[in-house]
């Protein structure tokens, strides 16, 4: 019997829960989601304003439809954390420099500060997390998801 080259399982066998990958990844987005909430809740932020912030620190500054390319929103969940952000002061709408219909966002000097700190926490809780596996290990898991999150994005 043919088996797969990743986890030698028959090509026809039931996939076991320990094996299926979208039922580990769904698992793990939803314990990271627990132990990151304190992080961005103690700034009052929700998880879709840590997202949006945490792409335009990436990417600054973009259209808000742009930011759709990055983060698991609706564009209604996009446009209501880029009003509340522009609210709390931590982004800035301009007019896009060529196209004076489009309007960049971006972090303000405040948005940047607050992100930064919550950055930091976020990457000692990843140590954290991460502690125990070498840095080769770490580096070939992370381009692993980035290399099956292209892929999905190519399905």
């Amino acid at each position: 019997m043919a088996t797969t080259a990743a986890v030698g399982l028959p090509k026809r066998a039931t996939l076991k829960l320990e094996n299926n990958l979208s039922y580990k990844l769904s698992i793990l987005n939803f314990l990271m989601g627990k132990v990151t909430a304190s992080i961005y809740r103690s700034k009052d932020l929700s998880v879709h304003q840590w997202k949006v912030l945490s792409v335009l620190y990436a990417h600054e500054p973009m259209p808000a439809s742009d930011i759709l390319r990055w983060v698991t929103l609706d564009k209604a969940a996009i446009s209501r954390a880029v009003r509340q952000l522009q609210r709390l002061e931590l982004i800035e709408r301009k007019l896009h420099p060529i196209d004076g219909r489009s309007v960049n966002i971006s972090l303000s000097a405040q948005g940047r500060e607050l992100y930064t700190r919550m950055s930091e926490e976020m990457a000692v809780l990843q140590a954290s997390i991460l502690a125990g596996y070498s840095e080769e290990k770490v580096k070939v898991f992370l381009a692993m998801l980035s290399d099956i999150e292209q892929r999905l994005r190519d399905a």
